[in-house]
C-alpha cells in the first residue's frame, strides 16, 4: 500500500486537499505550501529555493539572528540581576517570531507595543480560521450551513486583515525614504525586486504571490 501510495501513484496523492479557509487565505492556492503540485509549485520552490533559501542568502541573515539572541540574553541578564522569574519559553518563543519578522518584513515588534498586540492578534485570528470546522469542505451539498453561521463571513474579514497587513508591508518597501534596518534585503525586498526583474521561471511574480509567500511566513510564526 505504501508503495502504491508513494511512489506508483505518488502524483494522485501529493497535493494537500482544497480546504475552503487554506484556499481562501493562500490566495487561491497562489502559495508554495498548498499549492497543488505542478508547474506553479515547481516555479514557487525555485524562485524560494534559489532565491530565499539557498546558503548565501541564509548566511545573510546571520547578524540578524545574532542580535536577537544578545537581545534575548541581554533580558534575561536584567530579570536575573533583579531576582525576577524568566519565562525562557515564552523568550523563545518572542525570539523566534521576532527574527522572523525582522527576516521577512524588515522590522521587528517590541513585546507588548501596539504594534506587536496587533500582529498577535491577526495570528490568532489566522490560527483559528484555518483550524474551524467548514461543512463546505466536507459535505458540500449542506455548504450554506458556513454562511449562515457566520463562518464565510469571518474567514472574508480575516482574509481582508491581512491582505491589508500585507499591503502595508509592501508600501512601506516600496517607498524610496524608507529606513532599513540593514543594509541586506528582506525576503520582501528580494520578492519585489524579482517582481520587476523577472524571476527566471515562466511566470512574473506579481502582488498576490508575494502576499501568499508571506502568509506561509506567517504560518511558520504560528506554529
Amino acid at each position: 500500500m505504501a508503495q502504491e501510495i508513494l511512489k506508483i501513484k505518488d502524483l494522485i496523492f501529493c497535493s494537500r486537499p482544497q480546504l475552503l479557509a487554506f484556499k481562501k487565505l493562500s490566495y487561491e492556492f497562489f502559495d508554495i505550501a498548498l499549492a497543488p503540485y505542478g508547474e506553479y509549485w515547481r516555479d514557487m520552490r525555485k524562485v524560494c529555493v534559489l532565491h530565499l533559501l539557498s546558503a548565501k542568502r541564509v548566511h545573510s541573515f546571520r547578524p540578524i539572528r545574532e542580535d536577537e539572541v544578545s537581545r534575548m540574553i541581554h533580558k534575561i541578564s536584567q530579570k536575573a540581576s533583579s531576582f525576577e522569574t524568566v519565562n525562557l519559553s515564552e523568550m523563545i518563543v518572542f525570539l523566534t517570531s521576532t527574527t522572523i519578522c525582522r527576516v521577512a518584513f524588515g522590522k521587528r515588534y517590541e513585546q507588548g507595543s501596539g504594534e506587536s498586540v496587533r500582529f498577535n492578534n491577526l495570528i490568532h485570528e489566522f490560527q483559528a480560521a484555518l483550524s474551524c470546522f467548514y461543512w463546505t469542505d466536507y459535505i458540500p451539498l449542506i455548504g450554506w450551513v458556513d454562511k449562515i453561521t457566520g463562518k464565510i463571513d469571518n474567514l472574508d474579514k480575516i482574509f481582508k486583515e491581512w491582505d491589508t497587513f500585507f499591503q502595508q508591508l509592501i508600501d512601506e518597501h516600496l517607498d524610496p525614504n524608507r529606513t532599513k534596518m540593514t543594509d541586506d534585503d528582506d525576503v520582501i525586498d528580494i520578492l519585489l525586486q524579482l517582481r520587476e526583474e523577472g524571476s527566471g521561471s515562466s511566470f512574473r511574480l506579481n502582488m498576490d504571490n508575494i502576499k501568499a509567500i508571506l502568509g506561509v511566513i506567517i504560518d511558520l510564526i504560528a506554529h
